[in-house]
C-alpha cells in the first residue's frame, strides 16, 4: 500500500472507522438471543459478528485467487500471479481467524472446541489446508513453472469454497440453523461487520502487493548491479 496515495489513505481510514463501529455495535447495539431455545451462552453470540464476516472475506480471498489465476493463465502477466499469491496469504490468515472464533464460540455454547463430525468444520478445515498447500507449493517450485503451476492449483482448490459454504446444510453439520438463531434486528450490525472485514481484506491485500512489487524491484536492481560488476 502506497501511503502517499489518497485512495490508500481513504481505504485505511474507512477500514478503521467501520472496525471501531463494529466493535461498538457488537457490544452495545445488538439483540442477544436470551429467549431463543437451546442457547446456553448468549453472551458468546457477539463473536458471530466477527466470525461470519471473517468467513465471508476468506471466501472472497480465495475467489480472488481463482480470478487472478485464470487471468494469469490467459495473459501470462506477472501482476496476476502476485495478486493470486498475496490473496492466498490473506485468505489463509482470515480462514485461521474464522476457525479460531468459531472454536471459541463452540466451547462457550457447546462445551467443545472442535468436532470432526461437523461437516462445516471439516470442509472448512480442508479448504484451509488446500490453500496452505498452495503457499507451500509456491515456496517449493522454482523458475518459470512456479506461476503456471500455482495458477492451476489455485483454480482447482477453489472447488472447496462452495463445498464449505453449502456444508452447513448437511445433516451432519452441527452449526446452529434453528429459527431464532439470528434475530433479524442484528442484520445491520452483521452488514457493518461484512463491510469492515471486506475493507480489512483489501487493506491487507494492498499492503502485500505493495511489498511484493518492492521485492521484485529490488531483485531487478540486484541483478543489474551484479551484471555491472
Amino acid at each position: 500500500m502506497d501511503w502517499t496515495k489518497r485512495h490508500d489513505v481513504a481505504l485505511l481510514a474507512a477500514m478503521l472507522v467501520t472496525m471501531l463501529l463494529l466493535a461498538y455495535m457488537s457490544m452495545f447495539y445488538i439483540v442477544l438471543p436470551f429467549d431463543a431455545p437451546g442457547w446456553h451462552a448468549p453472551i458468546a453470540f457477539r463473536i458471530f459478528f466477527f466470525h461470519i464476516p471473517l468467513a465471508w472475506t476468506a471466501y472472497l480471498s480465495f475467489g480472488t485467487v481463482f480470478v487472478a489465476s485464470v487471468a494469469y493463465l490467459r495473459t501470462r502477466k506477472p501482476k496476476w500471479d502476485i495478486v493470486a499469491s498475496c490473496s492466498a496469504e490473506v485468505g489463509v490468515l482470515l480462514t485461521t481467524l474464522a476457525l479460531l472464533t468459531g472454536a471459541l464460540w463452540s466451547k462457550a455454547e457447546q462445551d467443545y472446541y472442535w468436532r470432526w463430525g461437523d461437516a462445516r468444520l471439516f470442509t472448512t478445515f480442508i479448504l484451509w489446508m488446500a490453500y496452505v498447500a498452495y503457499l507451500a507449493l509456491r515456496a517449493g517450485v522454482r523458475g518459470d513453472a512456479k506461476a503456471r503451476v500455482s495458477a492451476v492449483f489455485g483454480i482447482i482448490s477453489f472447488v472447496f469454497v462452495p463445498l464449505s459454504y453449502i456444508s452447513s446444510r448437511s445433516p451432519t453439520s452441527l452449526h446452529p440453523t434453528t429459527p431464532g438463531f439470528f434475530p433479524p434486528e442484528n442484520a445491520i450490525t452483521l452488514l457493518v461487520g461484512v463491510v469492515a472485514l471486506t475493507l480489512l481484506f483489501f487493506c491487507l491485500l494492498r499492503v502485500r502487493i505493495y511489498q511484493e512489487n518492492l521485492r521484485a524491484q529490488l531483485e531487478i536492481i540486484k541483478e543489474e548491479m551484479e551484471e555491472s560488476i
